[in-house]
């Protein structure tokens, strides 16, 4: 009678999760599902899946059968190619506008005019996936990006948050790998890689993700918590002229001061080494290299007083040591670093634009790059391939399909 009971209980209350999740997919809070569980990298975007991003902006998004945010690539590269494995986060996955605006397509087009490359045809095949780290971002490459053979590798750096993105002491989702210091050297870590259990974990986490009521219950929980973490680190914000986002409150960025405490100085050594890591990968397959410093809002935002201002409050003359940082590595390693920031800046104060956020309601000039950001970054990425290729004829040469693996 006991046993008969709980299992009637037990049925009752599956029957009502199973009723509620039907009913939640008929309303306006159910949503479309495009990211899933991916054993090397935490999480990766799912084949086929398709969605109206409207959180930030208005794209329409798919992805490929190959859980890209791009068009279908045959793996066997065409002859006569030449192809760019550009990796990335949610700046490269571009979720906020058209495909066609992303800078990877921009970069692509405008390569079709360099006449280094005249007699190919250039193709950019995007990996980027929102929130990635640089650890991330190097096996996209390895075990992914190799695939298709491609001849050249853009690294996309956001400076913003792709450093605290790979310190697991910084980075609350660790469902990731990181790379630790071991015996002074880098080497895979971190709960994702050295425990099955927390494994296991995140593999349950992203595939409640099916459910729409799991997701309202995440959604909500996510909102709640973010909000708190505002309140705790808030910091009113310098106003611009226009009073716009007067009364808005940001949050210091500790990446634009060189590091004062010991979990900074390790986050930044740790993303130099993943840096590293992805310019040899390159080298290792005889395919040509870029490291890319996207920029951060207020590096770039058109009022060189409002920078000045937060550029105080965090004890510095301006927001470029993350770019500078990053270009002395690319100078002792040996290979090539181009940093959008000074030159955005240069067009946002020229033209008083905004290369960051939409006319959505948002605060202007700030979260992930618009169109104009995207066209802008995607031709100078551009011009800059273009020179390399230019300059060293061996970058344009096709890389073997024989070579991936």
């Amino acid at each position: 009678m006991f046993w008969k009971k709980v299992i009637t209980c037990a049925l009752g209350v599956l029957t009502a999760a199973l009723l509620f999740e039907v009913a939640v997919r008929f309303t306006p809070f159910a949503k479309k599902h495009t990211i899933t569980f991916e054993s090397q990298r935490g999480w990766d975007l799912l084949p086929g899946a398709e969605e109206l991003f409207t959180q930030e902006g208005r794209g329409h998004v798919k992805i490929n059968r190959d859980g890209l945010r791009d068009i279908d690539h045959v793996k066997q590269k065409p002859p006569n190619t030449f192809r760019i494995a550009v990796l990335g986060d949610s700046f490269a996955e571009a979720d906020q506008i058209d495909m066609h605006d992303a800078f990877w397509w921009v970069m692509q087009k405008r390569l079709r005019a360099c006449s280094a490359l005249a007699t190919k045809q250039v193709e950019a095949i995007n990996f980027g996936v929102r929130g990635y780290g640089t650890a991330q971002e190097l096996f996209s490459l390895r075990y992914h990006g190799w695939q298709y053979s491609p001849d050249f590798a853009v690294l996309a750096v956001y400076v913003g948050n792709d450093i605290k993105n790979n310190s697991p002491r910084l980075e609350p989702n660790k469902c990731r790998p990181f790379f630790v210091e071991r015996g002074g050297q880098f080497m895979l870590g971190g709960p994702f890689a050295d425990s099955a259990w927390f494994h296991f974990r995140c593999m349950v986490r992203y595939a409640s993700r099916y459910s729409q009521v799991f997701n309202v219950m995440g959604d909500a929980a996510m909102r709640v918590r973010n909000e708190l973490r505002e309140r705790m680190q808030a910091h009113p914000a310098p106003a611009p002229h226009n009073g716009k986002n007067r009364g808005e409150w940001w949050a210091l960025n500790p990446v634009y001061v060189e590091p004062r405490d010991p979990v900074w100085d390790l986050a930044w050594r740790v993303t130099e080494a993943e840096i590293t890591m992805v310019a040899r990968e390159a080298q290792s397959h005889h395919a040509g290299f870029l490291a890319v410093t996207l920029s951060d809002a207020f590096q770039v935002y058109p009022d060189q007083a409002v920078r000045a201002a937060y550029a105080k409050r965090l004890g510095v003359t301006d927001l470029l040591y993350p770019e500078r940082r990053i270009s002395a590595l690319g100078k002792r390693e040996g290979f090539a670093v181009l940093t959008l920031a000074p030159m955005l800046q240069h067009y946002a104060d020229e033209n008083h634009a905004y290369v960051h956020g939409f006319n959505d309601g948002r605060i202007a000039g700030f979260e992930h790059w618009n169109t104009l950001g995207h066209r802008l970054g995607g031709e100078l990425i551009a011009g800059k391939i273009c020179a390399m290729i230019s300059r060293d004829g061996a970058s344009a040469q096709p890389v073997a399909a024989s070579s991936a693996r």
